[in-house]
């Protein structure tokens, strides 16, 4: 009996508000980072470069000041819980297409805030933010490995269109 009274106030707390990142959110972003690196590294085929850290700080400014991406953040009474890149971008020259489509990337939820929505409130706040800029679709890459990882996507509606293959020259 506790223990679902416990679950039902996880569920029934109100979620924090999501918000587009400034520069003074970096240190937390790039906190929340290195939690992603630690969960996904080791799917990872390439090692990573000396500088990742500053490439991707680079990376989290250009979404902050592009018009057609965003930082999304949300915050919690003790910090950043979650956050996700977001890019508006045309589908290019492999689809042959001029479609716009939301690129999610840096997708991440504390993981002491999991299983309360939040990345669900993320992915949704991102389609918002496409579907303002004339996106008709969201698209997010993942390690094939990565199964935790791919039954979160397909619980939010995600379905797989290709697959990279790779291979050693």
């Amino acid at each position: 009996m506790l223990r679902n009274a416990v679950f039902q106030r996880v569920f029934d707390m109100p979620k924090p508000p999501i918000r587009e990142a400034t520069e003074a959110d970096l240190d937390a972003m790039l906190s929340l980072w290195r939690a992603l690196e630690e969960i996904q590294g080791g799917y990872r085929l390439f090692p990573m470069v000396s500088d990742a850290e500053r490439r991707i700080a680079g990376l989290f400014r250009e979404a902050i000041a592009d018009q057609d991406a965003a930082a999304l953040v949300i915050d919690g009474p003790d910090g950043m819980l979650g956050m996700a890149i977001v890019r508006v971008t045309e589908q290019g020259h492999h689809s042959m297409s001029n479609a716009r489509v939301v690129e999610l990337s840096r997708v991440v939820v504390r993981s002491d805030a999991r299983g309360r929505g939040l990345g669900k409130e993320l992915i949704e706040a991102a389609a918002a933010f496409g579907k303002e800029r004339g996106a008709a679709y969201v698209t997010a890459k993942l390690f094939t490995g990565n199964i935790e990882g791919r039954a979160f996507w397909d619980r939010m509606g995600f379905v797989a269109r290709y697959e990279e293959r790779i291979k050693p020259v």
